[in-house]
């Protein structure tokens, strides 16, 4: 589970781009794009660099996001 409030927005946001009907793709890769940005400020990591730190977190989030997904549709 994610320990902080902007962790938890990012990959929130990664999510919502990966699975966002195509008119809100732009919306939600400019969301995601300023989280990042906001994340890097002040540091030498990229954008790319910080996806890549947080790919196992981020599969943990999808993996969890989809499994309350089926329980709700279960209930």
């Amino acid at each position: 589970m994610a320990r902080s409030e902007q962790l938890e927005a990012l990959l929130r946001a990664q999510f919502e781009l990966e699975y966002a009907e195509p008119e809100n793709l732009t919306r939600c890769l400019e969301r995601l794009n300023t989280l990042l940005d906001d994340a890097i400020a002040g540091t030498h990591l990229t954008r790319r660099e910080l996806l890549s730190v947080l790919r196992d977190r981020y599969h943990e989030y999808k993996r969890a996001q989809l499994l309350a997904e089926a329980r709700r549709r279960t209930v």
